[in-house]
């Protein structure tokens, strides 16, 4: 009698094989694009593809002729603008230099380097027309330390423009620390459905994130 040795080997349920393979599908995806893996340490959970455009498109639809704007912990809307429109002039402020690129669009950035802003980032003092911020972690001292950021690296004239998506339950932060801020219908979404839902807050009149 023959024996098959493969009749002592674990066998994985459908269930795993088939998350097992959406897991490779989305390797695979994500090195053809050259996005890192998120890093659930370092609170990294990626837009999905409608939010990328929707927010590359209010971008495109504010930015003055030759004007620039910066990514904050938001590199899934910089990696896509990059992609699709690369005249845009588009900076990455994040702590993962797994996003460098080697040249001045990648600036390494920690909010607990707070005390150190104008020594690091001189040279990008009110550059910026337009931000999107996406603060890591969701606590009133991470809010505080990012909105420094903000209003070292914005622009004072005209003023900088700021699209803040983070946790819906941050609003009170969103009002202390970026005053005039509303939150627009919009509603960023994730590749990885997320436990508290995410909103959008604006300080200026948008253009098409109230559109339904």
């Amino acid at each position: 009698m023959i024996n098959d040795d493969n009749d002592d080997q674990p066998q994985l349920s459908a269930e795993t094989l088939k998350a097992l393979q959406e897991w490779q599908q989305e390797q695979e995806q994500n090195n053809a694009a050259n996005k890192p893996q998120e890093d659930w340490q370092l609170s990294q959970f990626w837009y999905n593809n409608e939010t990328a455009t929707r927010l590359m498109d209010e971008v495109r639809a504010i930015l003055p002729e030759h004007g620039q704007c910066a990514f904050v912990a938001c590199p899934t809307v910089w990696n896509l603008i990059r992609k699709e429109h690369p005249e845009i002039h588009s900076v990455l402020f994040e702590y993962d230099t797994r996003f460098s690129t080697g040249d001045n669009t990648f600036v390494e950035y920690d909010y607990n380097d707070n005390d150190r802003i104008e020594q690091n980032y001189a040279y990008l003092k009110h550059s910026f027309d337009v931000l999107i911020i996406d603060p890591p972690f969701l606590s009133r001292e991470c809010f505080e330390k990012v909105s420094h950021l903000a209003k070292f690296i914005g622009k004072t004239t005209p003023i900088c423009k700021n699209i803040i998506c983070t946790g819906a339950i941050q609003e009170e932060n969103i009002k202390e620390f970026f005053p005039g801020a509303t939150r627009v219908t919009f509603q960023p979404r994730h590749e990885r459905n997320l436990m508290n839902p995410f909103a959008c807050f604006v300080d200026y009149e948008t253009k098409t994130l109230n559109n339904e």
